[in-house]
């Protein structure tokens, strides 16, 4: 199983410091979007970027994705947001005060992109080393963050 509990690559809370994840730490629990964005439409992802590689330029493997979106009930997880890489710069404000409303957890409706099977929950992928890149759901990771809650997510893991 990848990623060893005791060799995280994640800060813990009181070790965040000056580190990468200061920002998810510091908003953590916050359940102020607007404190977050202070009036922007958007603001940048509050993790570190996931990044890429010359070897592997996507930064996961498409086929393991897949296999998971096919049949995403044995990978749904609760995830802990401050935990996490970026796959995308940007957040929008209109985004992730849309997955804290009510109106997603009543309908289920995404913000953006429905019909879309990536869509539908968040996707996080977990390398060799640990790290959990999100490939999909950076607002609704974000809205969990503010809110402190965990994130449900298809998590992948590579093996």
């Amino acid at each position: 199983m990848p990623g060893d509990p005791q060799r995280s690559p994640y800060p813990k809370p009181e070790e965040a410091g000056n580190s990468p994840w200061r920002t998810a730490h510091a908003i953590h629990g916050a359940g102020d979007a607007g404190a977050y964005f202070k009036g922007a439409p958007k603001a940048p992802a509050p993790w570190p970027s996931a990044g890429r590689t010359k070897s592997n330029p996507r930064g996961y493997d498409p086929a393991l994705v897949e296999k998971a979106l096919g049949n995403p009930a044995p990978h749904m997880r609760e995830m802990d947001p401050r935990n996490l890489h970026a796959g995308q710069p940007w957040v929008t404000s209109e985004g992730v005060h849309h997955y804290m409303g009510t109106d997603y957890e009543r309908t289920g409706r995404t913000f953006a992109d429905q019909h879309e099977a990536g869509n539908r929950f968040p996707v996080v992928y977990t390398d060799t080393q640990g790290r959990n890149k999100i490939l999909s759901g950076h607002h609704r990771a974000t809205a969990a963050l503010l809110q402190g809650k965990q994130l449900r997510a298809i998590n992948v893991r590579e093996e």
